[in-house]
C-alpha cells in the first residue's frame, strides 16, 4: 500500500542527494584525531631520541665546537762544554694564531653596527689593530684573519715572535688571537761549533705550522735525550674564543729534554776553528780538520772547516753540515808510520839505535817505492828514519814483522772501526786483513797507504802513546743533567794496553826529532816546551774520479813530551798551495796546541830533548 505523506516526506529528507560524500563527519573527525597524535607521536619519538638515545652524542658534538687544544712544547735539553758554557739552548717563542670564525664578527654589535666607528668590521678591522704590532702588511694579514670559509677556526698569523711582543698583540684584546708556546734553538758559538753540536731545521706541517727537526751532529745523535715530551691543555672557549671559567679544563704537562754536558772546552774549540778556518783560506783547501783531546782520550776540540751559521739556514750543504773530523776518511800517510814504529819496538825486532842503510827507491812485490825525495844511501837509525820519514827505511824496518803481527797491532790503536760515539755519518776507515792485501799492499800500510782513517782515530793513536801505551775509547759526552738539574756522569770507558810503557816513552823521544831542525816539521815546534809528532803528506783518494788526485797533509802530535798533556791533529784536504805536513798543517798545531798549553796552565818542560842519535857510522 502507499506510504504516508509525512513518511514519504522524512525519507525525501533522509536520502542521500546525487554526488555527496558518504563518508560521515564522525569519520572525518576520528582520522584528523588519529592523524595529530601519529604527528605527535612521531614527536615525541624524536625528542625522546634526542633527549636520550643521541644526547650523548649531541651533547659531545657540542662539546666539540667548544673545546680547544694547545700544545704544550717540552724545553729541549740545553748542550754544554765540561765548564758550563751554553754550545746550545732553546728560549721562548710564540706563535700567534687566530680563529677566522670568530673574527668575523670582529667590531660589530648584536645589530650589525659597527661598536667603533673608527675601525672597519670583521676581519679588515682586526687586520688594523694588528699589522702594526706585527709589522707586516695590512692586505695581507686582512686575507689571513678571512681564512677560507666561515667553517675555518684555524689560522697561522706569526711565527716565533718574543714573549713581549706577543704580550703588546695580546694586550690590543683582539678575540679569536691566541698564541701557542714554541722555542728557538740559538747556538752562541756560532759556526765555531755548529759541524760538532749539530743544527736544527724547520718543516711545514700541512697546517702551515714548522716544526723542528734536528739535522745533523749531537743534536741528530742524541735527540731522544733533548727533545723530551711535549703535554698539551685542552679547554672549552666562548664564542670570542675566551676560556669559560668554569668550563671543562685538562692539562698533561711537558717532560723537558735532558742535557748532555761534553768534555768539549769551548774556548779552544773556538781557538781550534779559527786556526783552521784560516789555514784552509791560505792554503786554499778543500777542507780542514782539527782535533784536541787529553791523553786520556777526552776530546776537547773538534772543528772542522767549512762550517756552518746555525743563525743562518736559508741555504747550506751536506758539507757544511759534517764534522770531517768523524765523517771523512783518509789514508794518513806517514802520521801511520807511529804504528809500524810502536809494533817494531814492542815486538823486539829493533830499537830506536838500530841502525839501516836506506836506499832512495826500494822494489818490493811488482812496484819500485821511493822517498819523498831523492838522495843517496843514508845510514839512519831507526830514530832517524822516522824523523826523516823515510818510507823504504819504514819498509826494511817493518818487514821484521809479519803481515798478521802488524795488522794486529793496528786493530789494538782503533783502526778499522768507529769510535763507538756514534756520530752521525761516523766512518770506521778502511784496513784490509792481511788474507785481503793486494801484492803491495803488505808494504803501503808500514806508510799509511792502503788503508783509511778518520781524524779522531788518528789522533787517538798518538794519546795512547802519549798515555803509556793504554788506549781507552775517545770521549765525547761527560754526562747529562735531567730537567730538574740532577747531574750524572757518564762512565769512565776502560783502557787496554797497546804498548808497554817503555814503547810508548821511546816512541815520544823518537817523535821529537821529527820537530827539529832535522826533523820535517820544524814549524811545529813550541818554545818551552818538548813536543812529539808526526807529518803525513799522503796522496789523497779523490771519490769523484775514482782516482789519486792531489795530497792530504797533516801533523799530529803531543806536549810537553817528557809529561803528555794535550793531543793535537791537523788535517788539510787538497790543499793548493802547499800540501806538505809539516810546513802546510804545523803551523796550525803550533798555534792551537800553544794556545791550549797555556789556556790550561800546563807547566813548560824541565827535561833536556831526548836527542836521540839520528845517523850511523862516519856521520853518526
Amino acid at each position: 500500500m502507499p506510504r504516508p505523506p509525512a513518511a514519504r516526506r522524512t525519507a525525501a529528507r533522509t536520502a542521500p542527494r546525487a554526488g555527496a560524500s558518504d563518508v560521515r563527519p564522525d569519520r572525518r573527525l576520528r582520522a584528523f584525531v588519529i592523524t595529530v597524535l601519529v604527528a605527535l607521536s612521531l614527536l615525541a619519538g624524536r625528542l625522546v631520541q634526542l633527549q636520550g638515545a643521541d644526547a650523548a652524542e649531541l651533547a659531545q658534538a657540542a662539546f666539540n665546537q667548544r673545546v680547544h687544544t694547545t700544545t704544550l712544547y717540552a724545553q729541549r735539553g740545553d748542550v754544554l762544554d765540561a765548564n758550563g758554557t751554553v754550545l746550545a739552548t732553546s728560549v721562548e717563542r710564540r706563535d700567534v694564531v687566530a680563529d677566522p670564525s670568530i673574527l668575523a664578527s670582529f667590531n660589530t654589535r648584536a645589530d650589525g653596527t659597527a661598536r667603533d666607528e673608527s675601525l672597519p668590521q670583521g676581519a679588515a678591522g682586526a687586520a688594523q689593530v694588528l699589522a702594526p704590532l706585527l709589522g707586516v702588511d695590512e692586505a695581507g694579514l686582512t686575507a689571513t684573519l678571512t681564512g677560507s670559509g666561515p667553517e675555518d677556526q684555524y689560522a697561522l698569523v706569526a711565527v716565533g715572535i718574543t714573549p713581549e711582543l706577543w704580550q703588546r698583540v695580546s694586550d690590543a684584546d683582539v678575540p679569536g688571537i691566541t698564541s701557542e708556546r714554541t722555542a728557538q734553538r740559538i747556538y752562541p758559538s756560532g759556526s765555531a761549533a755548529s759541524t760538532l753540536v749539530g743544527v736544527l731545521g724547520t718543516s711545514e706541517t700541512k697546517d702551515g705550522k714548522t716544526i723542528d727537526r734536528p739535522l745533523s751532529g749531537l743534536e741528530l745523535a742524541e735527540n731522544d735525550l733533548l727533545e723530551g715530551v711535549d703535554g698539551q691543555v685542552r679547554y672549552e672557549r666562548s664564542l670570542r674564543g675566551q676560556e669559560i671559567p668554569l668550563g671543562e679544563s685538562e692539562t698533561t704537562e711537558p717532560v723537558d729534554g735532558t742535557s748532555l754536558h761534553l768534555t768539549i772546552d769551548a774556548d779552544l774549540q773556538w781557538k781550534a776553528a779559527s786556526a783552521i778556518a784560516a789555514q784552509v783560506e791560505a792554503t786554499g783547501a778543500k777542507s780542514g780538520t782539527v782535533v784536541v783531546m787529553d791523553a786520556q782520550q777526552r776530546l776537547l776540540a773538534l772543528a772542522s772547516s767549512p762550517s756552518i751559521d746555525p743563525s743562518d739556514l736559508t741555504s747550506f750543504t751536506n758539507e757544511e753540515l759534517n764534522n770531517t773530523a768523524l765523517t771523512d776518511s783518509f789514508e794518513p800517510g806517514s802520521t801511520a808510520k807511529v804504528i809500524t814504529m810502536a809494533a817494531v819496538l814492542e815486538e823486539g825486532s829493533s830499537t830506536a839505535a838500530s841502525e839501516f842503510t836506506v836506499p832512495d827507491e826500494l822494489k818490493r812485490s811488482t812496484k819500485v817505492f821511493h822517498d819523498s825525495h831523492e838522495h843517496e844511501d843514508q845510514q839512519l837509525t831507526l830514530a832517524g828514519i822516522l824523523a826523516e820519514s823515510s818510507n823504504t827505511g819504514t819498509i826494511m824496518a817493518g818487514e821484521e814483522l809479519d803481515a798478521q803481527t802488524l795488522y794486529d797491532y793496528q786493530r789494538e790503536f782503533g783502526l778499522g772501526e768507529e769510535t763507538g760515539m756514534d756520530f752521525p755519518g761516523e766512518t770506521g776507515g778502511i784496513l784490509a786483513t792481511p788474507e785481503e792485501y793486494s801484492g803491495t799492499q803488505r808494504y803501503t800500510v808500514m806508510f799509511g797507504q792502503g788503508m783509511s782513517v778518520n781524524a779522531v782515530q788518528a789522533a787517538s793513536v798518538f794519546a795512547t802513546v802519549a798515555n803509556d801505551g793504554v788506549r781507552v775509547p775517545p770521549t765525547l759526552i761527560a754526562g747529562t743533567s735531567d730537567p730538574d738539574g740532577n747531574y750524572r756522569a757518564n762512565g769512565v770507558p776502560a783502557g787496554t794496553r797497546v804498548v808497554s810503557s817503555q814503547t810508548a816513552e821511546t816512541l815520544r823521544d823518537m817523535m821529537q826529532a821529527v820537530v827539529s831542525e832535522e826533523g820535517t816539521a820544524a814549524a811545529a815546534d813550541i818554545p818551552g816546551y818538548l813536543v812529539a809528532g808526526k807529518t803525513g803528506t799522503a796522496q789523497r783518494y779523490d771519490i769523484d774520479c775514482g782516482c789519486y788526485r792531489g795530497y792530504t797533509a797533516s801533523f799530529i802530535g803531543l806536549a810537553p813530551a817528557d809529561d803528555p798533556q794535550l793531543v793535537v791533529a791537523v788535517i788539510l784536504q787538497d790543499p793548493k798551495s802547499n800540501y806538505y805536513g809539516g810546513s802546510a798543517a804545523g803551523p796550525v798545531f803550533k798555534d792551537v796546541m800553544g794556545y791550549a798549553l797555556q789556556q790550561r796552565g800546563v807547566e813548560p818542560s824541565g827535561d833536556a830533548p831526548a836527542g836521540l842519535p839520528l845517523t850511523w857510522g862516519a856521520e853518526g
